[in-house]
């Protein structure tokens, strides 16, 4: 079993050096261009491949280097075109077409044209990629050909002209939108991903509102402001630095020495009441649900976890309540997949009671009343490694020896 984060659907709760500006708004009408922050993060950056990038922590940064045709509102879950100028949907809900913005320049300053739109997908969706993200533009016609490896481009994604792409659905897609508002779906230059020679994690070229300076790796990675972005007058920022490699409670001292702007892993658990109690630091603190639900991942594949009782039981096992506790009441115990402000959330629905008695009778049923042995992967940055401790009490409970 791997601990990914924690079975609650969860708050994300920063502390700020300052005021925080979005990058499509001015919130403080005295707002100007210029300045720079420097946010840390405990944990290095992968890649800022958007084929490849899946965590959090990477995930602001791709969509600081890239775009997509489609995006959200800043603070919202509202869809607005990006790369795409405009979009038509058919009647049968089929096909998608999209105009492209005139005049959006990568940053190696050629233009962006329909032919790299078709070929940043079409890479998504070749095997060799390896994109994690593969999966999320499977209801495009031919999707199951690049998969089996059948097919080296897409049948539903063709270049009309220059500025046009038009994307053919083998079924009708409710979220289809949403995909091309992922990081997966960024335009990437052919050739700036042919010359890195396997390393375009490493030397990004996109769209976006910044593009790569300086990487140190281990040590910080930092993006200056792309001054022939295409939204006009943004960014505000000439340059972010992310530090790698800082303990939160460090990066906390160092915020309140002013050495940093944002501590990107947030406010640590043992210091949260500690800063709350603080009116000072507590009014720079900016808080607001996140669009995340924290899980256990358990293989099917293997016993005892290919039998749907067992992984019942441990459900029931944990006590969901009591971790939200630990973290500070940050988060609602999870009874579904979606967190609450996700579209598609059911009100109504109760999930799994925290019940060890009868997940003990749930293991009975399944042959394993004397429980069994496994190991629980966690990282090993606070709270986790407190939530993995409390989850291991809790299987123990009902003989589970984790």
């Amino acid at each position: 079993m791997t601990l990914r984060q924690l079975l609650a659907a969860t708050a994300m709760t920063a502390l700020l050096a300052g005021p925080a500006l979005a990058q499509d708004e001015t919130p403080d009408p005295d707002a100007r261009q210029g300045g720079a922050i420097v946010i840390t993060y405990k944990d290095d950056v992968a890649t800022l491949d958007p084929a490849i990038g899946y965590d959090w922590q990477n995930w602001s940064m791709i969509k600081s280097v890239f775009d997509g045709l489609m995006d959200y509102a800043p603070g919202t879950t509202d869809l607005r075109p990006g790369l795409a100028e405009s979009y038509e949907i058919s009647d049968d809900l089929l096909t998608y077409t999209f105009k492209l913005r005139p005049g959006v320049k990568f940053h190696n300053g050629r233009e962006m044209t329909a032919d790299d739109v078709k070929y940043s997908i079409d890479r998504v969706l070749t095997p060799a990629t390896q994109s994690p993200g593969a999966g999320f533009f499977g209801s495009i016609k031919g999707a199951d050909k690049m998969a089996d490896g059948s097919a080296t481009t897409l049948e539903g994604l063709t270049v009309v002209d220059p500025q046009t792409v038009r994307f053919e659905l083998s079924r009708p897609d409710a979220t289809f939108l949403h995909v091309l508002a992922l990081n997966f779906a960024s335009v990437v230059p052919k050739e700036a991903v042919e010359a890195a020679d396997g390393d375009f994690g490493h030397q990004p070229v996109g769209t976006g509102a910044f593009k790569l300076g300086e990487w140190v790796t281990g040590q910080k990675l930092t993006l200056v402001r792309n001054p022939d972005y295409w939204r006009e007058g943004l960014p505000y920022l000439d340059q972010i630095t992310f530090e790698i490699g800082q303990e939160p409670v460090v990066a906390l001292l160092r915020l309140q020495n002013g050495e940093v702007d944002v501590p990107g892993d947030g406010i640590p658990p043992a210091k949260f009441q500690e800063v709350m109690n603080d009116p000072e630091q507590k009014a720079r603190v900016v808080e607001g649900g996140q669009l995340q639900t924290g899980y256990i991942t358990m293989n099917v594949t293997q016993p005892p976890f290919d039998n749907v009782e067992v992984r019942r039981a441990v459900n029931m096992a944990i006590n969901k309540n009591r971790i939200v506790q630990m973290i500070n009441n940050r988060a609602i115990p999870a009874n579904q997949p979606l967190p609450p402000s996700m579209p598609g959330y059911t009100e109504d629905y109760d999930g799994y009671a925290y019940d060890p008695e009868a997940a003990k009778e749930l293991l009975a049923e399944a042959g394993l009343a004397d429980g069994f042995q496994t190991e629980l992967y966690v990282m090993n940055t606070d709270p986790n490694p407190r939530i993995a401790q409390a989850i291991q009490q809790d299987l123990k409970a009902i003989g589970i020896d984790a």
